[in-house]
């Protein structure tokens, strides 16, 4: 039974792949797991290649089994072992960005843990501590997750503990008595947020009312924005009266958005290492 169970898994196998390949090719998906999604995008290659390798690799498995030599046989359960860790590799990723499973790569996981322990019982026992090594170094490792960073409207403040810019920050929203939610600079969600927007510099204010973003850099500018929201309409009128009068060329000017604030921008951001502050140009970007 055990050598008839060496073609008929690997066969089913190959079978289940190559109706996910139809299926996908007429735009129905089998899986609709937002990790395993997440995870098909990190590839270099379109997805649709696994499955043709998972095939190709089931029915490598088939022909090793019609086989009866020793080194066919040998070479069915190394082939059936890499496997179960490349596919271990795929499943750990998936769960590591998104906490869902992919069903129809659990199905495929299934088939091929199925395989290896009809192969080789003695080969799966020694796998096995491999995998859970593959599931632990992914749960160590600070990969970012699907995951939002701003939910509710509000100010939200990406900030290190150690930059001087972000505690000047903190301790003016606080004496000015701003609510605020900090989030931590070495979360890798935030610093990968950072560096889609280019932004190297903490602290980052973060502004969501409703459906619109604003985003301020530097300790400065967030503190001039929060300064002039505190005047008094009175205040505000004494601002305006003393600032110099604009010429044309400058009030057709003002009509853009400021990207170059001035001031202090803040300290540099990495979340490996102490931040080293140095002074630039702050930037404000609207959405």
């Amino acid at each position: 039974m055990r050598k008839k169970l060496k073609t008929i898994l690997p066969l089913l196998l190959a079978i289940y792949i190559i109706i996910d390949t139809v299926l996908k090719a007429n735009n129905i998906e089998l899986c609709s797991s937002t990790g395993c999604e997440m995870a098909g995008q990190l590839l270099k290659f379109d997805s649709t290649y696994l499955n043709y390798l998972g095939i190709f690799g089931a029915l490598v498995l088939v022909l090793l089994s019609i086989l009866k030599s020793k080194s066919a046989q040998t070479l069915y359960v190394i082939t059936a072992a890499a496997m179960v860790v490349f596919e271990s590799l795929l499943i750990a990723s998936q769960l590591n960005i998104n906490p869902e499973v992919c069903k129809f790569c659990l199905g495929v996981y299934t088939f091929l843990l199925l395989i290896l322990l009809n192969a080789n019982f003695r080969v799966f026992a020694y796998t096995v501590p491999a995998i859970a090594s593959i599931f632990v170094a992914f749960s160590f490792l600070a990969i970012p997750k699907n995951k939002a960073l701003v939910s509710k409207d509000g100010l939200y403040l990406i900030a290190s503990k150690t930059c001087p810019h972000c505690k000047k920050t903190k301790a003016f929203l606080n004496k000015n008595h701003i609510k605020y939610s900090v989030i931590d600079a070495q979360d890798t969600n935030a610093y990968s947020f950072a560096k889609t927007l280019n932004i190297s510099k903490i602290p980052i204010a973060i502004i969501k009312k409703g459906a619109k973003y604003q985003i301020i850099v530097g300790d400065e500018n967030i503190i001039s924005k929060y300064s002039k929201a505190k005047q008094t309409p009175q205040q505000k009128e004494q601002s305006q009266k003393s600032a110099a009068p604009n010429t044309p060329a400058q009030n057709e000017t003002n009509l853009q958005p400021k990207l170059n604030l001035g001031g202090d921008e803040g300290c540099s951001y990495n979340p490996l290492k102490e931040s080293s502050c140095e002074s630039e140009d702050g930037n404000t970007t609207e959405h």
